[in-house]
């Protein structure tokens, strides 16, 4: 697993902070950002694709486009520049990542806090709806949970 961060470094912003990272993926919210995996979301934090690996690197600072022509990160890149917590151990800004399967099945959420003992509050770019904020289950085979390498706190 580090090797596979060493070699992404290239792809990392600067530190960021818990509540940086909560504000960037508010601004998507705010903004009622249609789910695409092919078109381009363009803000004050950048231009990102706008689906769901768009929006977490949005959300954590990583390069967008131009620097990436994808707009951001897939989510093979953000399990490359993030590493394994415990679920009970998860703070806001870390994700609940699932990389495996098809560009259908593979998805990632921000986490921002427990709702009850098997329920969280995420924010989700996700393509029946678009930016969310809700409370989901809490997917306990299916999804990683992941903390960016440089988020700070």
């Amino acid at each position: 697993m580090a090797t596979r961060v060493s070699e992404s470094r290239i792809l990392l912003g600067p530190d960021v902070t818990r509540d940086q990272v909560m504000e960037r993926a508010r601004s998507w919210l705010t903004e009622e950002v249609p789910y695409s995996q092919t078109e381009l979301h363009t803000n004050q934090y950048g231009r990102y694709r706008a689906d769901c690996s768009g929006y977490v690197s949005m959300a954590w600072g990583l390069p967008g486009h131009p620097m990436l022509r994808d707009g951001g990160l897939n989510t093979f890149g953000l399990a490359a520049v993030s590493y394994p917590v415990h679920h009970k151990d998860l703070l806001p800004g870390d994700v609940l990542l699932r990389s495996d399967g098809t560009n259908i099945t593979r998805h990632v959420v921000i986490f921002d806090r427990w709702a009850s003992r098997n329920s969280y509050w995420g924010f989700e770019q996700a393509g029946d709806s678009g930016t969310t904020y809700r409370v989901q289950l809490y997917p306990q085979r299916l999804y990683m949970p992941r903390r960016y390498v440089r988020i700070m706190g």
